[in-house]
């Protein structure tokens, strides 16, 4: 059961396939097989056969975190992003007549739109924005 429907907070996963995983645990479990052959090598006549076994092992467990570094965590849900109401401001340049509509796909400013409902001439965007949203009254304190 996810920690979404418990209604818990949210904890992110890790995006780790199946098989990115076995080969981080293939190399792992050859990291320490390597420092164990070099650390068995120091205790006979092989300095140098040692010093090869332990930089296999130690550059196998920098690969294994640089792998585990490098997993992306995603979150189950998705943040809520509130929806913007967006409006158009039309201007008329020759009866200065000023109209309000929702914004529609493909305007922006300064862009000749429709016809005037009052005189026939073309109505021009003359703004985008945002409608406000309505402020709340607090509560008058005595």
């Amino acid at each position: 059961m996810r920690m979404a429907e418990t209604g818990g907070a949210e904890s992110p996963m890790m995006s780790l396939s199946w098989v990115t995983l076995a080969i981080v645990v293939v190399i792992g479990i050859f990291s320490i097989f390597s420092l164990w052959l070099g650390f068995q090598a120091y205790g006979s006549d092989h300095p140098e056969q040692a010093n090869y076994y332990i930089i296999i092992g130690t550059t196998g467990f920098a690969i294994v975190g640089y792998m585990f570094f490098r997993t992306k965590s995603i979150t189950t849900k998705k943040p809520l992003v509130p929806k913007a109401d967006v409006i158009t401001i039309l201007e008329c340049a020759s009866c200065d007549l000023k109209r309000v509509r929702d914004f529609q796909r493909g305007d922006y400013v300064y862009k000749e739109d429709e016809p005037c409902t009052r005189c026939e001439g073309n109505m021009i965007i003359t703004g985008i924005h945002r409608r406000a949203e309505p402020q709340k009254e607090s509560p008058r304190q005595s």
